[in-house]
């Protein structure tokens, strides 16, 4: 039976995502159109935005084992309300600053709140745990986005519409401040290394699909080349979320194996769906919005069932660790991903989709190698 702790833990990430995903969403509006970013510049911003959030998710996910889960995760939570600012930016240096600082910190805090939600689930619970928890993060993703697309259609000036996500972003850090779990301190030496083979191959096949989750800002400026109407551009947004938000609702609660789901439903069909981009965004929405749909049921499988399978073969003193590893390893390649792709974008836009294609198929291989073995092995 889920606890209504995990309930307390994934209303905190419905509400952080009410708020920021609708920065997210405008920060390539913003650095690209309105401040005239040349599309090279863009990759370097948001490889800047992963990878040094990259490093974040790792020492948040040691600082929550060695310092109290709990307080960390609302240090980091209260600071990404600096992204409420981002449309007060006059050039692009401040549009980087006021989304790039926010988006470490909520990096540090994202491993710290998987590892508390370990701590209040059983092994046999925890795919549905972290399908809750993944359906209500895209859920208050997907309600960003329609606000968003609603208020920009009206005209709504952009700075206040940023400015109104410092309400959600201050609900989610009460939330995680009134939780039961990630009080306990452990004692214990940092690390940097995984418990088990296991682990090392997801964190490497998660860094080769964080090629293929590069930031959603390159299909968001490709409807925008397309259709030339910012909220059409939205609207691709929204609809990644709300596929992503309806599997990991309904995928954590069917009986099929994880490392299965992760290869097939997850790193394979993402592959498809960078590939799709690739071949068919020439023909606009009718296309464009079909494979967001479908790239968003590919995040949901790997944000269910990657961290499901982390846990199961983590020791409980160094879940935070290994679920820092995790996010560590997922921004590393979209870190790269983002300057790759920012490069060859600049020479062709289905290069760059192409270039993740590849690298998730790659990650699709890694996995059945894990099953291979285990059946081996059984």
């Amino acid at each position: 039976m889920i606890k209504k702790e995990v309930y307390k833990l994934s209303f905190s990430a419905f509400f952080a995502d009410l708020g920021y995903q609708t920065a997210v969403v405008m920060f390539p509006l913003i650095f690209v159109i309105i401040l005239k970013a040349p599309i090279w510049l863009y990759g370097i911003a948001e490889a800047l935005n992963y990878g040094i959030g990259s490093l974040m998710g790792l020492i948040g996910g040691i600082m929550g084992d060695k310092f109290g889960r709990k307080k960390m995760a609302v240090l980091g939570n209260g600071l990404i309300i600096i992204i409420s600012l981002l449309g007060f930016s006059k050039n692009l240096w401040e549009a980087l600053l006021l989304f790039m600082i926010p988006w470490w910190f909520r990096n540090f805090r994202s491993p710290i709140r998987r590892a508390m939600l370990t701590e209040v689930t059983e092994e046999s619970e925890r795919s549905k745990a972290f399908g809750i928890l993944h359906s209500l993060d895209l859920g208050g993703a997907v309600l960003a986005i329609t606000y968003t697309t609603i208020l920009l259609f009206f005209k709504f000036p952009i700075q206040y519409l940023l400015l109104i996500t410092m309400v959600p972003l201050a609900i989610s850090t009460y939330l995680l401040s009134i939780s039961n779990s990630g009080k306990k301190v452990e004692k214990r030496k940092i690390s940097f290394k995984s418990d088990n083979k296991i682990i090392t191959l997801i964190v490497i096949s998660t860094t080769l699909f964080g090629f293929t989750q590069y930031s959603f800002g390159f299909p968001i400026i490709t409807t925008e080349f397309f259709t030339h109407q910012a909220y059409l551009s939205v609207i691709s947004y929204g609809i990644f979320l709300s596929a992503s938000s309806l599997f990991g609702f309904l995928l954590g609660r069917l009986r099929i194996n994880n490392f299965f789901a992760l290869g097939f439903i997850g790193y394979l069909l993402g592959s498809f769906s960078s590939l799709g981009f690739a071949q068919f965004s020439s023909y606009g929405i009718m296309a464009i919005y079909p494979f967001s749909f479908l790239l968003g049921v590919s995040i949901a499988s790997t944000e269910t069932f990657e961290p499901s399978i982390i846990s199961r073969f983590s020791k409980s003193e160094s879940m935070g660790s290994n679920m820092g590893l995790l996010t560590f390893g997922r921004s590393i390649g979209v870190f790269l991903s983002n300057m790759i792709m920012g490069l060859l974008y600049e020479i062709r836009y289905s290069y760059a989709y192409y270039f993740s294609s590849i690298m998730s198929i790659i990650a699709f291989i890694i996995v059945l190698y894990i099953i291979f073995k285990m059946r081996i092995n059984k």
